[in-house]
């Protein structure tokens, strides 16, 4: 029979935080920094799309673009709920990343 300590539970339950809060901090900063990187391209995309549909270049199916986005969201939507049930079963490690990732998000 093994005899667990104190000190033990402890010391695996600050390495989980440790260890979460500096992975959620990477992944926070590193997710900010993409998020502009995404949105610039989509604009320049986006802006891309009016001139030339502007000049008659081409014809833009603005419906099916609409669609095409309703649907990226409604499965980005499923994958946050998949995210939040794994996040509740690993409570230390998916606190301490959270609260990384919130202040890698805010200062990325």
């Amino acid at each position: 029979m093994v005899d667990v300590t104190s000190g033990d539970v402890l010391t695996a339950l600050l390495f989980q935080a440790g260890g979460g809060l500096i992975l959620g901090f990477a992944a926070g900063y590193a997710l900010k920094k993409l998020v502009k990187v995404v949105l610039l391209v989509l604009g320049v995309f986006t802006v891309g799309l009016l001139v030339l549909a502007y000049y008659g270049i081409i014809a833009v199916n603005w419906d099916k673009l609409a669609l095409l986005v309703e649907r990226a969201l409604a499965g980005a939507q499923a994958t946050t709920y998949s995210i939040q049930s794994f996040v509740i079963a690993s409570i230390p490690f998916a606190g301490a990343f959270t609260a990384g990732f919130i202040l890698g998000f805010k200062y990325g």
